[in-house]
């Protein structure tokens, strides 16, 4: 089975800053860079999808240049592989106050 990831985009799409990204856009950028299952979350600059193999400091890389070339968007990028994202919901020490897990933030 391919790894999935997580990509976070530092800034992008944040109300009243100047890094707009179209999500269509970013799903293209994505598979040119030969990703696969590529998915956006809402309007937000995350993006879900799976690549065989990497290393996330080279995904990171990737990605930024890419954004960079591509896009005309500069961006620091945080790589979070599936299992990293489950554990942080899973491991939520507000999970018994907080409600709306649509809500959830990670730092």
């Amino acid at each position: 089975m391919t790894p999935r990831h997580v990509a976070l985009l530092r800034g992008v799409n944040n109300i009243g800053m100047a890094k707009r990204v179209a999500m269509a856009d970013l799903r293209i950028l994505f598979e040119e860079l030969g990703f696969r299952d590529v998915r956006t979350v809402r309007n937000s600059g995350n993006v879900v999808f799976s690549v065989p193999g990497k290393s996330r400091g080279s995904l990171r890389t990737r990605i930024e240049k890419g954004l960079a070339a591509k896009l005309a968007v500069t961006s620091q990028v945080t790589v979070l592989s599936g299992d990293e994202v489950v554990a942080a919901v899973q491991e939520n020490p507000l999970a018994g106050l907080a409600r709306d897990p649509s809500r959830l933030l990670v730092e």
